[in-house]
């Protein structure tokens, strides 16, 4: 695209080795919420179902993950970190090698919507429940369509934001900004707390400052 003279603007992630503008939202950031958010809650063995280790946006959300683990001085356990993809099916098949292990997670981050939802599907198919038997949290807010009691606790990006942000910026070079140095925009998350994580052995929980909803 660059050697035709195309503007690029990449969303949600780093391209290695590519100068070109990109918006995207703090992944570190929000999977670090939402991990300080199930360590509040007593969670202390939280599976992390990732997406392609070769993808920016899911190395860093590993990294917010194990951030959290360590400020709140909890060992880093590897058996529970899986990568797979960003859909469905593959948060299907994580969570059920999750469900293999001797000692299981009492909680799960899913690092995208999609993966949340596969959660729930092998889950369910176990015979657990969201948040009963299985603490659920995940990184992006589900569509309505996708909406089911217990509603999940997420770390919501702006998406709108980021779309906005992203034709401004592809409009700028169209207009002639080709000189300028390209961007890195990094927007902030909002950790939404609602029914999908409750604390483990009764613990109360804790009011850090976050937004609960609920629907």
């Amino acid at each position: 695209l660059q050697a035709q003279d195309v503007h690029v603007v990449v969303l949600d992630r780093r391209v290695e080795g590519v100068d070109v503008d990109i918006v995207r939202g703090d992944s570190v950031q929000g999977a670090h919420n939402l991990m300080s958010h199930l360590i509040s809650l007593g969670h202390r063995r939280v599976g992390m179902l990732s997406g392609p280790a070769e993808v920016s946006a899911a190395r860093d959300r590993v990294l917010g993950y194990r951030t959290a683990l360590t400020e709140a001085e909890i060992a880093f356990d590897e058996t529970l970190v899986r990568y797979g993809n960003f859909t469905v099916d593959s948060g299907d098949e994580m969570t059920r090698e999750l469900l293999t292990l001797d000692r299981r997670p009492t909680a799960i981050f899913a690092a995208n919507n999609f993966i949340a939802v596969g959660a729930m599907r092998a889950l369910h198919g176990a015979g657990l429940t969201v948040p009963d038997d299985m603490s659920l949290v995940a990184f992006d807010d589900l569509p309505d369509i996708y909406m089911q009691a217990p509603i999940l606790t997420v770390a919501a990006q702006p998406t709108f934001e980021l779309g906005t942000v992203a034709a401004k910026l592809l409009l700028d070079r169209l207009k002639g900004e080709k000189s300028r140095p390209p961007a890195d925009i990094l927007l902030s998350t909002e950790l939404i707390v609602r029914a999908s994580a409750r604390p483990l052995n009764g613990m109360p929980l804790r009011n850090d400052g976050v937004k609960e909803e609920s629907r």
